[in-house]
């Protein structure tokens, strides 16, 4: 583990009893197991549907799992659901919660990019999503050890913030740049010992390339609520204003990055 991602095991860790608390405000992880829409964004669950299909039955890792909504939608979809993240105090909540809804998910402690813990070819689907490529020091091992993981066949479908909202300050007006676009970390925060990665489109799309995955699909698309624009909640937002960029100049540029891969069917 590098020192970058172990900094940010700990920070998670600490920070576990918090992000429990926040999460229990709005109370949709409840709600995931039946409305699975909730545990994504960027029309990546509609993407999983059209690549994999009905995937009842069918064996899917979540990787980078946080809060765990993507997992507990996939297991209230009938999927045999891995959760893998790097923090153990994490996954500690997203079990009692698992419990609490009657899901059976395995879970795993893991940093994204040694899966030595898990076999080859275990996995139908894996997905991520958003807020796991910030915290990554090094997408090649990741692409790969995602490659190992799954079967042949098998899709890798992830959404997450657009490389081009990273330049900007964190402001609606004016909007300004806050750093290039091509300057991508590590970036670290002092207040929380934190290392944020902040990847360009070819950072993150080179690596398919080279790791063997087969391109399937790639969306760009915008905020789909008003929420992207007001904090960290998954409540509804409350000012439509914020999705017209003549309101808001960054909602003219595309918020979510979401791709599908493809293991190939067979061996090469």
């Amino acid at each position: 583990m590098t020192k970058y991602h172990d900094s940010n095991r700990r920070h998670w860790n600490e920070a576990a009893k918090w992000w429990e608390e926040l999460r229990d405000k709005d109370g949709l992880w409840q709600r995931c197991p039946n409305e699975p829409d909730l545990g994504f964004a960027g029309g990546a669950l509609q993407l999983i549907r059209e690549v994999v299909g009905n995937i009842s039955g069918k064996d899917v890792c979540v990787i980078g799992s946080g809060d765990n909504y993507a997992a507990f939608a996939l297991a209230g979809m009938g999927a045999n659901v891995t959760s893998i993240d790097i923090s153990e105090q994490q996954l500690e909540v997203a079990a009692r919660r698992a419990e609490q809804l009657g899901l059976s998910i395995a879970f795993v402690q893991a940093d994204a990019a040694d899966l030595k813990s898990i076999g080859d070819e275990e996995f139908d689907l894996v997905c991520s999503s958003n807020g796991f490529f910030v915290w990554i020091a090094d997408l090649h091992a990741v692409f790969n050890e995602i490659f190992r993981i799954l079967r042949l066949g098998g899709h890798y479908v992830f959404y997450d913030i657009h490389p081009f909202q990273r330049p900007w300050k964190d402001q609606i007006r004016p909007i300004e740049v806050e750093k290039p676009y091509w300057e991508t970390g590590p970036i670290e925060n002092e207040k929380n010992g934190t290392f944020e990665f902040n990847w360009t489109l070819a950072d993150i799309l080179n690596p398919v390339a080279t790791s063997g995955f087969i391109l399937r699909q790639i969306l760009e698309s915008p905020a789909e609520d008003s929420r992207y624009w007001q904090g960290s909640s998954y409540l509804s937002g409350t000012d439509e204003r914020l999705l017209d960029w003549n309101e808001n100049p960054r909602a003219a540029l595309p918020v979510w990055l979401t791709v599908a891969l493809q293991r190939p069917a067979q061996y090469e």
